[in-house]
C-alpha cells in the first residue's frame, strides 16, 4: 500500500512539477526574445536577493510537522504564525535592500523590482497550513494541482504581457503571481481559520533550525553566483550564466526534488527498519537517476541547436553554459535524495555541514574562475563545486547510513550505461541540423529526442534483463504499471 501511494503520488508530483517548471522556462525563453541580456541579468540580481533571503531565513515548518507522530492544532496555527512573521519579515527586509543593491550595481530599475518581489514571500507566508496533513497521507495531488494550475495562469498572463509590452516586468509575473494563486487555492483545498499562536514555536524550531542554517548554506553556495558573477563580469554575463544554468539545471530539479519530497515522509514510515530503509533508499535514488539524466545528456548535445532556435544568435553565449553544467546536473542525481533519508533519520545537522563544506568551495571556485577565465572559468568552477557536493552526499549517506559508494553507484550503472548510449545516438543525428529552417530545426530536435529516449529506455531494459532483473528503478516501475494495468484493462467496456 505504502509503495502503490509513493509510486502515484511522485509521477502526479513529478509531472506537474516538470509542466509547471517547463512553462517557467519557456515563459523566460519568450520573454528574452524580447530583452537585452544585462536586461536579463538585471532582473537575476533582483531575484538572486529574494532567493538569498528567502533560504536566510527558511522555515520549513512542513517538514517539521511531518515528522511529528500527531500533530495538535496547537502546532497548526503555531506553523502559520511562524510562516507569516518570517514572509513579512523578508518583505520589509527586500524593501530596505532596493535601493542599497540599486546603487551598489549603478542601475535604479532595481529599487522597484526587489520591492514588488518581496509581495511573493509575505502571500506564501500566509498559505493554509493544513496542507500539511496531505505530505503526511503521502498524498501530492493537492499540491501538484495547485501548483500547476498556478503556473499555467502565470504564464499566460506572463507571455501576453511580454508581447504588448516588451518589458522585462513580464519576468516579475513568473515569480509574483504564482505565490498568489497559490496561496488562494490552498484554503480551497485545505480550509482554515487563521490564528495567531507561538504555543509550540520551541519544539518546531528545534527540528527546522538546522534545516534553515542547511538551506541558508545552500542558497549562499548556490545563488551567490549571480551576485559574484554581476559583481565581477556584468549584467550581460550574468544573463547568458543564468538563462544557461536554468536551462540546464531547472527540468531536471523540477522532476527530482519532488520525488526526493515524496521519499522523504515515505522513509519516516520505515526509518526503524535499517535494512528495509536502505533498499527504499537505493531504490528511490535509482529513480531520481534514470528519470533525470536523459534530460540533461539531452540538454547538453542539442544545446546549440535548441539555444538557436529558442533564443536567437544574440544568445549563442550561453550554449557552453549548458554544455558545462548539463553533466554536473547529471551526476548530482547521486545526492539528491539524500535530504530525504536524513531528515527522516532526524539528522539535519549533517545536512548543515554538508552544505557549509560546499560553499566554502564553491564561492571561491567561481570567483577565481570569473577572474582568471571570465565567464567560462565561472561555469566551470560552479560545475566542480557541484561535484564535489556530489562527493560530500555520497559520503554522508556512506556514514549515516551503512550504504558503501559502490552500492550507490551499482543501483544507478545501468542509468549511466544507457545515457552512454542515448548520448552516441544524439551525437551521430547533429548532422540532421543542416535545414536552416525553423520547421525543419524543430523537426530535427523532435525526432533527435523520441529517438534518444527510445535508445535510452530499450538499453536500460535490455541491461536489467541481463542483469537477473535485480531490483532498482526498471522493477519497481514495471511493477506498479503491472499491478495498475489489469484494474485499468477491466473497467474497459466490452
Amino acid at each position: 500500500m505504502l509503495a502503490n501511494k509513493v509510486f502515484r503520488s511522485s509521477a502526479i508530483f513529478a509531472s506537474a512539477r516538470l509542466i509547471g517548471r517547463g512553462l517557467d522556462i519557456l515563459a523566460a525563453l519568450v520573454i528574452a526574445r524580447f530583452l537585452t541580456p544585462a536586461d536579463f541579468g538585471m532582473v537575476m540580481i533582483a531575484l538572486a536577493t529574494l532567493m538569498v533571503l528567502e533560504a536566510a531565513t527558511e522555515l520549513p515548518i512542513v517538514d517539521a510537522l511531518i515528522r511529528e507522530k500527531e500533530i495538535r492544532p496547537g502546532d497548526i496555527d503555531t506553523g502559520f504564525t511562524l510562516s507569516f512573521m518570517r514572509g513579512t519579515i523578508i518583505a520589509c527586509i527586500m524593501l530596505a535592500l532596493s535601493v542599497p543593491i540599486s546603487i551598489a550595481y549603478d542601475d535604479n530599475r532595481l529599487i522597484l523590482l526587489i520591492a514588488l518581489l518581496g509581495i511573493a514571500p509575505f502571500v506564501t507566508g500566509l498559505r493554509s497550513p493544513m496542507m500539511v496533513v496531505f505530505a503526511r497521507d503521502v498524498n501530492y495531488a493537492p499540491t501538484a494541482t495547485i501548483d500547476l494550475i498556478a503556473r499555467c495562469i502565470s504564464f499566460v498572463i506572463a507571455v501576453v504581457m511580454a508581447w504588448q509590452t516588451g518589458s522585462y516586468f513580464a519576468l516579475l509575473v513568473v515569480s509574483i503571481l504564482p505565490p498568489l494563486i497559490m496561496t488562494g487555492l490552498t484554503y480551497v483545498w485545505a480550509p482554515y481559520r487563521p490564528r495567531f499562536s507561538l504555543l509550540n514555536w520551541s519544539r518546531l524550531l528545534t527540528f527546522a533550525g538546522w534545516m534553515s542554517i542547511s538551506r541558508a548554506l545552500a542558497t549562499a553556495s548556490q545563488e551567490g553566483d549571480r551576485f559574484l558573477i554581476g559583481g565581477v563580469l556584468g549584467k550581460a554575463p550574468l544573463g547568458f550564466f543564468s538563462m544557461g544554468r536554468s536551462v540546464a539545471t531547472t527540468a531536471s530539479w523540477a522532476i527530482g526534488m519532488p520525488l526526493v519530497s515524496v521519499m522523504y515522509p515515505s522513509l519516516v514510515k520505515i526509518r526503524d527498519n535499517a535494512a528495509r530503509l536502505q533498499q527504499s533508499y537505493l531504490r528511490g535514488q535509482s529513480m531520481v537517476a534514470a528519470a533525470i539524466m536523459p534530460i540533461s545528456v539531452f540538454l547538453m548535445l542539442m544545446a546549440e541547436p535548441l539555444v538557436r532556435l529558442g533564443l536567437g544568435e544574440n544568445w549563442l553565449e550561453v550554449v557552453p553554459v549548458i554544455q558545462i553544467l548539463a553533466p554536473a546536473s547529471a551526476l548530482a542525481t547521486l545526492a539528491m535524495p539524500t535530504q530525504a533519508l536524513l531528515l527522516a533519520l532526524e539528522r539535519p545537522k549533517q545536512l548543515a555541514k554538508r552544505e557549509m563544506l560546499a560553499a566554502v568551495v564553491a564561492i571561491p571556485a567561481v570567483v577565481v574562475g570569473a577572474m582568471t577565465y571570465g565567464l567560462i572559468g565561472a561555469v566551470i568552477g560552479r560545475a566542480l563545486a557541484n561535484v564535489f557536493h556530489t562527493a560530500i552526499s555520497m559520503e554522508i549517506i556512506v556514514r549515516v547510513a551503512g550504504i558503501s559508494w559502490r552500492r550507490q553507484v551499482v543501483f544507478v550503472w545501468r542509468s549511466i550505461a544507457s545515457n552512454g548510449a542515448m548520448a552516441l545516438f544524439l551525437w551521430g543525428s547533429l548532422s540532421w541540423f543542416d535545414d536552416g529552417s525553423i520547421p525543419g530545426e524543430i523537426a530535427s530536435i523532435v525526432i533527435a529526442g523520441i529517438g534518444g529516449l527510445a535508445v535510452y529506455g530499450i538499453t536500460h531494459i535490455v541491461l536489467w534483463l541481463l542483469s537477473g532483473r535485480p531490483a532498482g528503478a526498471e522493477e519497481y516501475i514495471i511493477g506498479r504499471l503491472a499491478a495498475h494495468l489489469p484494474s485499468r484493462l477491466a473497467r474497459l467496456p466490452n
